[in-house]
């Protein structure tokens, strides 16, 4: 059961789910990456600005942030998460 604080901040357009504080540093960290570098940082680098050790956990947390309409992946290719 999820506790008050990681049911979180909601947009205020209404159109995108909220973020848990966790899920809001992820998202933060794939947008100024974006904005730094012109592309989306590949899972490795996500790992890595996350502090994480594990790949599966990166997926898991971009899936979230997908499901939650932030953001948004091409069909199969690298580097093609996009900011919604």
């Amino acid at each position: 059961m999820k506790s008050f604080q990681e049911d979180v901040t909601l947009d205020m357009t209404g159109n995108k789910k909220g973020l848990t504080p966790r899920q809001m540093e992820v998202y933060n960290l794939i947008k100024d990456y974006i904005n730094a570098n012109g592309f989306a940082p590949s899972y490795e680098e996500i790992k890595q600005l996350m502090g994480s050790r594990s790949k599966a956990h990166v997926h898991a947390f971009v899936h979230q942030l997908i499901d939650r309409g932030w953001i948004g992946r091409g069909n199969g290719r690298n580097r093609s998460i996009f900011i919604l």
